[in-house]
């Protein structure tokens, strides 16, 4: 009897161990990625500076002259990475996310991407992110410790990144971000705050630090005594040429939409644009609007009206010729994928490309 409990001690302390073993080795993951972060900005620093860096020129990623006047931010398409900051998960990790909810959903999970960096000189122009505070940080992760690998977990950090790709390339095409604030499945991890309005209003003192000028906002486009919505719909979107250099920051619709506009009504000092739903298009912030299913004809009707639409190519890893046909001929001006050059995992022939190879096209 006494062997049997010792056994059964010896197998529960096992287990134990082990599971946080597990634990441990997950969270290590953010540590080295944030060590790995500081690392390549540094290098970066270096690199703008060599003989090795040559200003990119966006001309080759395009079938239209990027100086052209008559060509408005809604009159092109690009090609947008998903998740953009992603790194490939953790075997560990997918096997919890296996056990916890579907093979299927761990394998949907199965994808990672190269450094902002890398992908904005392969011509992505826009991204996606997800956004949580850990402790004092914003941090750009996917699930908490179960799928949190980063190619730029520190969002400071991925913030003067991207600064140092534009200042060195001030004739990029707008780069433009979508931005999605996250709350879900902070029992993963502790150190995980909620945020608040306080903390965005944190969120907008960093972008504006770190990026100033950069920012193309919705006070640059506000005409006197018309809402946002009202200028997209009647004077539209400026051209590209007077964008060249410009990044430009979408919140993702949920949540957090009402508390952030909240902090400024009327737009006019707020540094992010707000995202909306197809449902919320009489909103006077509407401007971009999600509409992440590629219906040909609903996202035509949004586009006819001049707003710019963000839909999806795929989603899960689940790729089909139909979807990438139909995401094209909606209009929709950002197409996301998960089958972008920005992938760091995938073949060369397994890229998708806009008509003509290129990542951004003239709207038809």
């Amino acid at each position: 009897m006494i062997k049997a409990i010792k056994f059964f001690l010896i197998f529960v302390l096992s287990v134990v161990i082990l599971f946080v073993a597990i634990i441990v080795r997950l969270y290590a993951i953010k540590v080295v990625d944030v060590r790995l972060q500081v690392k390549h900005n540094n290098q970066l620093e270096s690199y703008y500076q060599s003989s090795a860096f040559t200003e990119i020129d966006d001309a080759e990623f395009t079938d239209f002259d990027i100086h052209d006047a008559s060509i408005k931010l809604n009159d092109i398409q690009m090609l947008a990475s998903h998740n953009s900051y992603k790194k490939k998960g953790s075997a560990l990790g997918k096997l919890f996310i296996g056990l916890g909810s579907s093979k299927a959903e761990a394998q949907a999970l199965n994808y990672g991407y190269k450094n902002l960096t890398d992908q904005l000189e392969n011509g992505i122009r826009s991204m996606e992110i997800d956004l949580r505070m850990r402790k004092t940080q914003f941090m750009l992760t996917h699930i908490p410790l179960v799928d949190n690998g980063s190619v730029a977990p520190v969002f400071s950090l991925a913030l003067e990144e991207i600064a140092m790709f534009s200042d060195n390339n001030p004739n990029h095409l707008p780069i433009i971000i979508l931005m999605e604030i996250k709350d879900d499945w902070m029992i993963l991890d502790h150190a995980l705050q909620k945020i608040e309005q306080e903390q965005l209003e944190d969120l907008n003192i960093l972008l504006d630090d770190k990026l100033g000028n950069r920012l193309f906002t919705p006070n640059d486009m506000l005409e006197d005594g018309k809402t946002l919505n009202e200028t997209v719909q009647t004077t539209g979107w400026p051209s590209i040429s007077t964008l060249l250099g410009k990044i430009i920051f979408i919140l993702h619709p949920g949540n957090f939409v009402e508390p952030y506009q909240q902090i400024d009504p009327t737009l006019k000092t707020l540094p992010m644009f707000i995202g909306a739903t197809p449902e919320l298009i009489d909103q006077s912030y509407t401007s971009f609007i999600v509409h992440n299913e590629p219906d040909v004809t609903a996202i035509g009707q949004l586009v006819s009206q001049g707003y710019i639409v963000r839909t999806r190519i795929d989603a899960d890893l689940v790729y089909s010729v139909d979807d990438y046909n139909d995401a094209i001929n909606s209009g929709a001006q950002i197409l996301s994928s998960d089958y972008t050059i920005g992938r760091s995992d995938l073949n060369i022939d397994d890229y998708i490309y806009l008509p003509n190879e290129k990542m951004i096209v003239l709207r038809t």
